[in-house]
């Protein structure tokens, strides 16, 4: 994949990082996106609810619960998403809640099996053929002659997946957007979690090395990250939601490669994200935010220094906003 050299004035240390945020938007064969696979989270939402899971016995679940599981299990996405659905209005939220999550866990798990699948230079190649901006899994599969691709793009879709794309390579994503459906029946972190994860989903913020969205689209989803962390902390999902605000910590004090905060020829901040933090800090109270507190301080020292990344502002975004990995 192709990422620009990164210059003096982004930490070299950064690199790792971004690299892995590019696999995000155009995984090789096998890998998967990474905003997608997120962490490794157990079933249960809190902490409290994991507890109370493990203590229940197999016969304290409900049929449905028991059948459901048994079609992950067996990896059988295709007939479990179409049951959960049917029977949402009959299970109480913890069930709900746990057998959402649970469907989480199986697509990331089997993603890279399907990544895999579609990874063939045969598949691409036809897919490169008939692709048009705004393409979706189904809308391939309705429109290719050849019956195994169809076949492919069909289960994949009815798997929970959508259609990613970069650099002319074409790879499944879960698609949280269809945990919407979901979100009545859960709990309520979990229904807060949906919705950031619907967001990423439905726009990535990042491909190809470079920023895909703007300043204060970065600034707002952080917000709501940090919301969620703040009001959440027990969350079974917290854990990837702190790994996703670091992230997008890492978007807005230093952007990407191709999309850096500072133009490694004249050291000036990209005017666009100037005047996007700008505004942001001008309508919404930094008060109530520490990750926008922490913006408007660095703000005021990159206005005073003229806009541009010079030693001391280098200095202390590396003091206050270090790139860990």
């Amino acid at each position: 994949m192709r990422i620009t050299p990164l210059r003096s004035t982004f930490p070299a240390a950064c690199l790792l990082g971004l690299l892995a945020v590019s696999l995000a938007a155009a995984p090789s064969s096998g890998a998967a996106a990474s905003v997608d696979r997120g962490t490794a989270a157990a079933a249960s939402p809190s902490a409290a609810a994991l507890s109370s899971a493990a203590n229940k016995t197999a016969s304290s679940y409900s049929p449905i619960y028991t059948h459901y599981e048994a079609l992950l299990a067996k990896d059988q996405l295709v007939q479990a998403i179409p049951y959960l659905k049917q029977h949402l209005a009959e299970i109480n939220a913890q069930e709900a809640t746990l057998m959402t999550l649970h469907l989480e866990n199986a697509q990331k798990r089997l993603l890279p099996s399907y990544t895999h699948k579609l990874s063939s230079a045969k598949l691409q190649a036809q897919m490169v053929q008939l692709y048009k901006q705004g393409d979706t899994l189904s809308s391939l599969a309705g429109r290719t002659t050849s019956p195994s691709l169809r076949t492919l793009l069909k289960e994949t879709a009815a798997a929970g997946y959508k259609l990613g794309t970069a650099e002319g390579t074409f790879y499944p994503v879960v698609d949280y957007g269809s945990y919407k459906l979901f979100r009545p029946y859960v709990h309520r972190d979990i229904q807060a979690y949906i919705d950031i994860m619907a967001e990423e989903s439905r726009q990535a913020p990042a491909s190809d090395g470079a920023l895909t969205i703007g300043y204060q689209q970065i600034t707002a989803r952080a917000v709501a990250q940090e919301l969620f962390i703040r009001n959440y902390p027990s969350s079974n999902r917290t854990p990837q939601i702190r790994s996703l605000f670091n992230l997008y910590k890492l978007y807005t004090f230093y952007g990407l490669p191709n999309t850096p905060l500072f133009n490694y020829d004249d050291k000036k901040i990209q005017p666009n994200a100037s005047k996007g933090y700008q505004a942001v800090l001008t309508y919404r109270d930094p008060a109530n935010s520490a990750y926008l507190t922490e913006l408007a301080a660095f703000m005021k020292l990159v206005n005073a220094n003229g806009g541009k990344l010079t030693a001391e502002v280098e200095q202390y975004r590396k003091t206050h906003f270090p790139i860990e990995l």
